[in-house]
């Protein structure tokens, strides 16, 4: 008989539905509309930058400022589906459907 037979284990069941209702509506009412505020933004930047280099292609600094703008804006962008896919995460983990 080994010390893990005699000693009684507890469990206990944790409700994670009670706390994903409570962020439901933080998640849905403030970090989405934030979310995708934010990566039209981004995607405005980027199409400015796309612009920029074909309307003044011949500008060698309008060139270097639109890749910079493209550059920012796939950042931008890829920033915001990755939140969206931690909050989709954090959702399922908890067991709500946000």
């Amino acid at each position: 008989m080994s010390a893990f037979e005699i000693i009684p284990t507890a469990q206990a069941a944790v409700d994670t539905t009670a706390f994903g209702n409570v962020l439901k509506p933080i998640i849905s009412g403030i970090v989405y509309p934030v979310v995708e505020l934010m990566f039209g933004i981004a995607v405005v930047v980027f199409v400015y930058g796309v612009l920029k280099m074909v309307i003044r292609g011949d500008d060698e600094e309008a060139r270097s400022s639109g890749k910079q703008s493209i550059l920012w804006g796939t950042v931008g962008m890829f920033i915001m589906v990755s939140a969206w896919g931690i909050i989709y995460l954090i959702s399922n983990t908890l067991k709500s459907a946000f």
